[in-house]
């Protein structure tokens, strides 16, 4: 058992997380971050090239320099684990691990982020970071002058369709429905009379196949469509399950923060993709700065203890 009482818990391994422990240290907070995979969900991305001053970098390589980054400072803790469990007693946070560890803090940062909801479509999980990608902001760029489907009917499918149509040669729009999800006439009127894009109602992906990257969908209909790219854009899963018992305010099980990252609960703050948010932009340097935002917070409200 850690005796220790932290200044600070980090509870997400991603670009928040990270970022927020290397302010924490920058403040001379004694802090511990703990998180399953370094990284989070930037690791799945084929390239990023939308960062500044970084050009041209996959996602693993990205999370090993800002890591490095962090390790630089001796004032956190890293600690490559899963958290099980989480309570406040008094003021102090107590964080159980699956590895058997029980860690005491003063404070918290949630920057847990979200998973892209999967389809479970056969050659999808084969094919991540090889064609298949949850990120069209992210990856679009890749696809240039290809043929790519998205798949989905709602907000993000037809926002990632009319994105990727100044990219792409073709884009399919593959919607399981028989009419759009979203509510957005504005949009939904900009992809139909876009000829770039061709939208496929009632049809799924039951396959997504090639040799070693993706070439070709087919559908419920036994059609084959060649593409290089399958944007899968039906919806985020916010990793908050684990933080309903510490009374925050969530909306749509995303934690609702202010400016300054603050949750409805004194001593709990939280930043990234978790969160509603400054803006509806989800990206690793919105990321990031939510990360700096909530460890000067958490500097300030320790202060006043």
């Amino acid at each position: 058992m850690d005796e220790k009482i932290y200044d600070l818990a980090i509870i997400g391994f991603g670009p928040a997380g990270i970022t927020a422990g290397i302010y924490a240290s920058r403040y001379k907070l004694e802090s511990i971050i703990i998180g399953k995979v370094k990284g989070g969900m930037i690791t799945t991305s084929h390239l990023m090239d939308n960062y500044p001053g970084i050009e041209d970098v996959t996602g693993i390589d990205f999370t090993d320099k800002i890591v490095k980054h962090l390790e630089k400072y001796e004032e956190c803790k890293i600690k490559e684990d899963e958290v099980i469990g989480i309570s406040e007693i008094d003021n102090l946070f107590f964080i159980s691990t699956k590895d058997g560890d029980n860690i005491k803090s003063k404070s918290l940062i949630i920057a847990t982020g979200t998973e892209k909801r999967q389809a479970n479509i056969k050659g999808e999980k084969e094919f991540i970071g090889k064609g298949v990608t949850y990120c069209t902001t992210c990856d679009g760029f890749l696809y240039r002058n290809k043929k790519v489907v998205v798949l989905g009917s709602g907000d993000s499918a037809f926002n990632s369709a009319l994105y990727l149509s100044d990219i792409a040669e073709k884009v399919y729009l593959v919607c399981r429905k028989c009419s759009p999800s979203t509510e957005d006439k504005n949009v939904i009127n900009k992809v139909e009379k876009n000829p770039k894009i061709e939208i496929l109602y009632e049809t799924e992906i039951e396959e997504i196949k090639g040799e070693k990257m993706v070439e070709k969908i087919i559908t419920n209909k036994k059609e084959e469509i060649e593409v290089s790219g399958v944007f899968i854009e039906i919806g985020l899963i916010p990793q908050s399950i684990l933080f309903q018992n510490l009374n925050i305010e969530f909306e749509n099980n995303f934690i609702k923060v202010n400016k300054y990252c603050e949750t409805s609960k004194k001593g709990v703050f939280a930043a990234g993709d978790i969160t509603t948010g400054f803006c509806e932009l989800k990206q690793v340097i919105t990321a990031e700065a939510m990360g700096a935002v909530s460890a000067t917070s958490v500097n300030k409200y320790l202060k006043t203890k």
